[in-house]
C-alpha cells in the first residue's frame, strides 16, 4: 500500500498520526512524509534570465525560502520517527517543498514529482489533518483539506484524532481498544469501493463496524415493499445492531447495507459487523449515526464515544453527484467529529510516472 501523509508538526497533525493506529493499515506500506511550506516563487533560470532581472533581490528571497524548506525537512523527520516507531514494518521516507500545500499534496498522490515512493507511483491513500470544528471550520474544513478533498482522484482520509501528549503514553489510548467504524453505503461503485477498503484492512480482533445505509423520498419507496414500510415514517429504523423492532426492512437500503455488511464479515475475521437502516437523509444522518452509535443500545457504555472514523464513496448514484464530490461525502467530511475516509474507485496504475 502506498501512503501519503501531510504533516505540518501542529499538534492537529500529530493527532493525526495518533488516527492511523486506529485505521486498520497494512503492516507493510511505502509512505511519504509530506511537508509543505506555503511559498511560492517564480520558476527558477539561469544567472540573467528574465525572473532574475525583473527582480534582483529573488536569489536572496530564494536562498531564505530554502532554508524554510529545510526547516520542513526536519519537521518531516520527526513525524517519520513517529511513525516508524508505531509502524516498524513501514517504508517511511520524507520531503519537503515550498509551494502551494494543496496542490502539492495533489500532485505528490498523483505520481507526480516522483510521487509516494520517488519512483511515480500513486497515493492509495492520502492523509490530512484537520483542524476543528469552529463555526467557520464548519463552513470551510480549512482551506487545504477542503482544496486537497475536492482535487483529489484517489482516496482521502481526514484525520480527527484525539489531541494528546506525543510519545508512548499519548498513544496508548489509542491501542488500549478496538476500532469503531461506521460505513456508508448506497449501492454506487464509490460505495462499493468503500466497503472493499474496509474489507481489505488489518482490523484487529474485535473491531466493531456499522454499516449505514439510508432511503429517502422516491428512492426510498420506490424500492420498498410498502408492507415492509408500515409504521417506519421519516426517521424511521430498522437495526441489526440491537434487538430489533421487527423484521428487516424489505426494500434496496436494506439488501445493500446486508451485502456490504456480508462482505466485512467475510473478508475480516474477528470483526463484529451489524447494520441500520433509516428513512433519513444520509447527508447528516452518518455524522449523527458515527457521534452517538450505541447509545440506543442498553448496556453499551463501552460504545458512548461515538466512531472512529466514517468510512463514505466520494460519489454516489445521484445525477448532480457524478459531477460533484458527492453531496454526502462532503457533507459528512465538514461535518463529522471522527476522521472520514473518502473513497473514490479508480483505474489500475499502469507505469509509474517519470
Amino acid at each position: 500500500m502506498n501512503i501519503l501523509i501531510a504533516y505540518d508538526g501542529s499538534e492537529h497533525a500529530d493527532a493525526a498520526l495518533h488516527d492511523l493506529t486506529l485505521a486498520g493499515l497494512p503492516a507493510r506500506a511505502n509512505v511519504l512524509v509530506l511537508s509543505v511550506l506555503d511559498a511560492w516563487l517564480p520558476e527558477e533560470h539561469q544567472p540573467g534570465g528574465k525572473a532574475d532581472d525583473a527582480l534582483p533581490g529573488l536569489k536572496e528571497i530564494r536562498a531564505a525560502v530554502a532554508r524554510r524548506v529545510d526547516a520542513q525537512r526536519e519537521i518531516a523527520e520527526k513525524g517519520a520517527a513517529r511513525l516508524r516507531g508505531t509502524f516498524p514494518g513501514w517504508k517511511v521516507i520524507v520531503d519537503a517543498c515550498a509551494d502551494a500545500p494543496a496542490a502539492a499534496i495533489i500532485r505528490r498522490a498523483e505520481g507526480d514529482g516522483g510521487g509516494v515512493d520517488g519512483t511515480g507511483h500513486r497515493a492509495d491513500l492520502t492523509v490530512v489533518g484537520s483542524r476543528g470544528l469552529g463555526a467557520v471550520k464548519r463552513m470551510l474544513l480549512g482551506s487545504v483539506a477542503q482544496k486537497v478533498m475536492h482535487g483529489m482522484r484517489g482516496s482521502l482520509r481526514i484525520s480527527r484524532g484525539r489531541l494528546s501528549t506525543p510519545g508512548a503514553a499519548g498513544d496508548a489510548p489509542h491501542r488500549s481498544r478496538p476500532p469503531r467504524i461506521v460505513v456508508g453505503v448506497d449501492g454506487s461503485a464509490d460505495s462499493d469501493a468503500a466497503v472493499e477498503a474496509v474489507a481489505a484492512r488489518d482490523w484487529p480482533v474485535g473491531t466493531r463496524v456499522l454499516v449505514a445505509c439510508y432511503a429517502q423520498g422516491i428512492e426510498g419507496l420506490e424500492h420498498s415493499n410498502a408492507a415492509s414500510l408500515a409504521g417506519l415514517g421519516a426517521g424511521g429504523i430498522w437495526t441489526g445492531d440491537v434487538a430489533g423492532t421487527g423484521a428487516p426492512v424489505d426494500s434496496w437500503a436494506g439488501r445493500t447495507a446486508d451485502r456490504a455488511a456480508n462482505m466485512i464479515r467475510g473478508c475480516c475475521p474477528g470483526v463484529s459487523v451489524s447494520t441500520i437502516v433509516r428513512l433519513t437523509d444520509p447527508s447528516y444522518a452518518l455524522v449523527e449515526e458515527a457521534a452517538h452509535w450505541g447509545e440506543h443500545a442498553a448496556g453499551a457504555a463501552s460504545m458512548r464515544e461515538g466512531a472512529d472514523c466514517i468510512f463514505v464513496g466520494a460519489r454516489g448514484v445521484r445525477g448532480l453527484e457524478r459531477f460533484l464530490l458527492g453531496s454526502v461525502s462532503a457533507a459528512v467530511a465538514m461535518n463529522a467529529h471522527c476522521s472520514v475516509e473518502i473513497v473514490q474507485r479508480r483505474s489500475p496504475q499502469g507505469t509509474p510516472r517519470p
